[in-house]
């Protein structure tokens, strides 16, 4: 998007450590800045109401959480990417006036149908009090929204603001749930949850309406672009649904914990591999790094030749340059991330009694971290093929990723809790073998793909 690029390209151009650092950094923020502070804003909460609070009711709170995160992750996810489509091709015509209506649009019509999933599965499955029930829908709405909204401060120039508007927001998520859960326990804890989580998703809104201060207008393309990505819809949410597909399943082992709002979670096997999703800090800065400073400048510059109707051997000049950036990414990916992978895993042991978590946890987190390693690249893949619109890919390797990690989850999970994270890792391992085939087929073509093929679809609409 137009505002993280830029910010990194400008860094990227001062040539020096520092430049360079700086980006880096950057791009780890962008990558898992808010999924690092969300957990550290869930860790404090935890451990300061720890003495105040009932244990029981902790764990209802944060199995809440845990279920609202899931569901949010997974509903917003189709809508998300469609508008990141939308939002893209404005940025790209330098047209930002639908920006506004595209947000406050789909914003309805998320939270519209998120509100009668949420109430139909708090009122109905879940046994808490009325206002807990109020609550937890009321939670599973922002969570919908602000990762829903994340999607256009990539676009925004003012990191600075964006940064502090989650920092700000997730310091008051942490100390209004203490202070309200001393005051009225699980409820108390839901309460200040959302405390902060409103003045989260206001705050980011509004840093998004200043930078673009357009009225708002109904996108007039919305129609049209659900028509033309339909594949790209479906493959969204597959894609966040296969990610965090085991850990349902997992749920539902006999190792499981009931809770009292009648919720089930799997804390030994949740708290491995959430744990293992932070080893792979590293390769998505390197990536997100990378993508918007080398890889975007070569394949802007071949999508211009081949619109400008360059002579055959220039765009084939920049499909290698592509196609070079893509490999370069892949082996610093395999080499580093790999080398970080393996030495989480050795360590691994040493981790657990430092930070003082139950070793019946160490496997998995082996495991989770190998499947993390190739989630990533599984992830980038993703992304490349999104840059190119090849639907077909997209949704065939979420499919792949979803099924795989269901089928291998499920079996592995009959066969006892000593092969608990085995179908996570190998689904992963599998999913990017076989997408990795499916994207050197498709660079193979590539020119054809782009300029052949999209013609003919345009035709077809």
């Amino acid at each position: 998007m137009a505002g993280t690029g830029f910010l990194l390209r400008k860094l990227a151009r001062q040539d020096n450590l520092l430049g360079v650092v700086s980006a880096f950094l950057y791009s780890a923020v962008i990558a898992v800045g808010p999924w690092i502070l969300l957990v550290a804003a869930l860790g404090a909460i935890s451990f300061y109401t720890t003495m105040q609070i009932d244990l029981e009711e902790i764990d209802s709170f944060l199995s809440i959480v845990i279920y609202n995160l899931f569901f949010s992750f997974v509903f917003s996810a189709p809508l998300y990417v469609i508008s990141a489509r939308y939002t893209s091709d404005c940025l790209y015509k330098r047209d930002v006036t639908e920006i506004p209506g595209i947000l406050i649009t789909n914003l309805a019509l998320l939270l519209i149908p998120g509100l009668l999933l949420a109430s139909c599965f708090y009122i109905f499955y879940a046994t808490l009090s009325q206002l807990a029930t109020a609550l937890s829908i009321i939670q599973f709405l922002l969570f919908s929204a602000i990762w829903y909204v994340s999607l256009f401060l990539s676009s925004l120039h003012n990191f600075r603001a964006i940064t502090f508007c989650w920092v700000l927001g997730m310091v008051i998520t942490s100390t209004a749930s203490i202070y309200c859960g001393y005051l009225y326990q699980a409820e108390g804890l839901l309460l200040g949850t959302n405390i902060g989580l409103t003045f989260l998703l206001f705050s980011q809104i509004a840093t998004i309406l200043a930078e673009y201060p357009h009225p708002f207008s109904f996108p007039k393309k919305m129609r049209f672009y659900f028509y033309k990505y339909q594949k790209l819809f479906w493959s969204g949410l597959f894609l966040y649904g296969g990610m965090w597909v085991d850990k349902v399943i997992m749920w539902h082992s006999k190792e499981a914990v009931h809770h009292l709002s009648n919720l089930t979670t799997y804390p030994t096997y949740d708290q491995a591999m959430f744990l293992s999703y932070l080893s792979i800090t590293f390769i998505l800065a390197l990536f997100i790094f990378s993508l918007e400073t080398n890889f975007y400048v070569s394949y802007i510059e071949y999508i211009q030749r081949i619109e400008r109707d360059a002579p055959l051997f220039q765009i084939e000049e920049k499909k290698r340059d592509i196609i070079a950036e893509i490999q370069e990414n892949g082996r610093a990916a395999l080499v580093l991330q790999g080398a970080l992978s393996l030495a989480l895993i050795l360590l691994a042991p040493t981790i657990f009694n430092w930070l003082g978590i139950n070793f019946l946890g160490l496997n998995m987190f082996c495991l989770g971290t190998l499947g993390s390693f190739f989630a990533a690249l599984n992830l980038m893949l993703y992304v490349y093929f999104s840059y190119f619109d090849s639907q077909e890919n997209m949704l065939l390797l979420a499919l792949l990723l979803f099924l795989s990690n269901a089928g291998l989850t499920l079996l592995f999970q009959h066969l006892g809790f000593a092969y608990y994270g085995y179908g996570y890792a190998l689904s992963m391992i599998f999913t990017f073998f076989v997408s990795a085939c499916l994207m050197g087929r498709f660079l193979d073509s590539l020119t054809y793909s782009i300029f052949i093929d999209n013609v003919v679809k345009r035709q077809k609409i």
